[in-house]
């Protein structure tokens, strides 16, 4: 069956592209040995001499390399390439969650959205739930200590697609809300504190989290659950393999007051240094909501992060000008376009082609993710399609994922 269009939702896709990338859902899924030999003759083929899908993405200074060549991490987030919530499988004897509408997500949609990332130009996922899975009975982690292998699954067909695509992947540890795929709540619930995000955020003990050795423990347990994990696809263990090239301490991490940003600098640097330690060649990324300048002292800490609903000229500014002072890069891990109006500008009157523009031209800044990117839902070739009003913010963000793809190839 051929599926009419590309499913996008807050993508970086121009219209005129859609045409082009009309696909049979049948055939979305391409195997491994296939995809490698199409990407030999760009480098990224196992016969190649110098395989730059297993060079690590090191860092100096403010600077991201891919070997000798700066490299920038620019993309979209796809969090639900471990656990989806947006379709009911078929057949019916599929996994699925019904409370958390939790399932896994089909191969195809997997692969074609690694085949879109690549054809558009971007170089990296950024990808909450090929880390943060704890809670429900499909997680890696639907309860303390206890490993669900069949989770494992979709995360390494995830991690293997990537590889095949040429395609780097961020992922979170955890997350700082209480949603479907889990986060630090289930970790405060295991402990014994009652607390969930809907009656509780705001109270206090929500720090227990960054605070409770009980905690902290079992957190990074399971984050030695999850980079010693050997892929069945790849035969590496996700500490080994490259193609995760940074892992981010929490998803929009703070305390109990929005925005505060109120992480302990202790434990910023225990998790670090132990994602170093399990994994010497990833880099950390501090998943605070917000440049903590406290954390500068961090040296575990490779990037800073923030996110921006809307877009924030100011705010972008101020990030960038903390960051050079602790000599680390700077990644804008989230930002929406879609409240913005045809000409790019939202109703503060913050241009999103001006917030690209200060993007572009600093030192410091390594990449950015757009919120979020979306294909068919195989095998039903269902259509979300875009809304024809954002056509010239569309076309202002892959100017973007072009400018970057020209910078690193200079």
């Amino acid at each position: 069956m051929l599926c009419p269009f590309m499913t996008i939702q807050h993508s970086f896709l121009p219209l005129v592209l859609l045409a082009f990338l009309t696909t049979a859902c049948s055939r979305s899924t391409l195997p491994l040995s296939q995809t490698s030999r199409s990407l030999t003759k760009h480098g990224y083929g196992h016969n190649h001499d110098h395989d730059l899908r297993n060079t690590p993405i090191t860092r100096t200074g403010s600077t991201l390399f891919l070997g000798t060549a700066q490299w920038y991490a620019v993309g979209p987030n796809v969090y639900w390439l471990g656990l989806d919530e947006n379709v009911i499988p078929t057949p019916s004897s599929a996994p699925f969650y019904a409370p958390f509408n939790a399932s896994y997500p089909s191969k195809g949609r997997v692969t074609e959205i690694m085949a879109t990332v690549q054809a558009l130009g971007g170089t990296m996922v950024r990808a909450h739930t090929l880390g943060v899975s704890t809670g429900n009975p499909l997680s890696i982690w639907p309860a303390l200590g206890e490993v669900n292998e069949e989770a494992f699954e979709s995360v390494d067909w995830a991690v293997a697609q990537a590889r095949a695509y040429g395609i780097r992947l961020l992922v979170p540890l955890t997350d700082n809300y209480d949603y479907y795929h889990g986060g630090k709540y289930n970790f405060l619930r295991w402990a014994g504190f009652n607390l969930t995000q809907t009656a509780n955020s705001s109270s206090p003990l929500v720090q227990q989290f960054y605070t409770n050795k009980t905690i902290i423990a079992s957190f990074k347990e399971y984050i030695h659950t999850l980079l010693t994990h050997v892929n069945r696809y790849t035969n590496l263990t996700y500490a080994e393999d490259p193609t995760i090239f940074a892992y981010e301490s929490g998803n929009e991490l703070g305390g109990p007051v929005f925005g505060d940003m109120d992480v302990s600098v202790d434990w910023v640097r225990e998790i670090g240094s132990y994602v170093k330690q399990l994994a010497p060649e990833k880099l950390f990324v501090d998943g605070t909501y917000g440049v903590n300048k406290t954390h500068f002292v961090v040296g575990e800490v490779d990037l800073f992060s923030d996110h921006f609903y809307p877009i924030n000229v100011t705010k972008l500014e101020d990030d960038l000008d903390l960051v050079a002072s602790a000599d680390k890069a700077y990644f804008a891990g989230e930002f929406d376009w879609v409240g913005s109006t045809d000409g790019g500008t939202t109703s503060d009157g913050d241009s999103l082609a001006e917030w690209f523009s200060i993007i572009e031209k600093s030192p410091v800044t390594a990449g950015d993710a757009f919120w979020s990117l979306f294909g068919h839902d195989v095998p039903n070739c269902n259509v979300s399609p875009v809304d024809p009003n954002q056509s010239v913010v569309i076309i202002v963000i892959r100017g973007r994922e072009n400018v970057q793809t020209d910078r690193q190839t200079d």
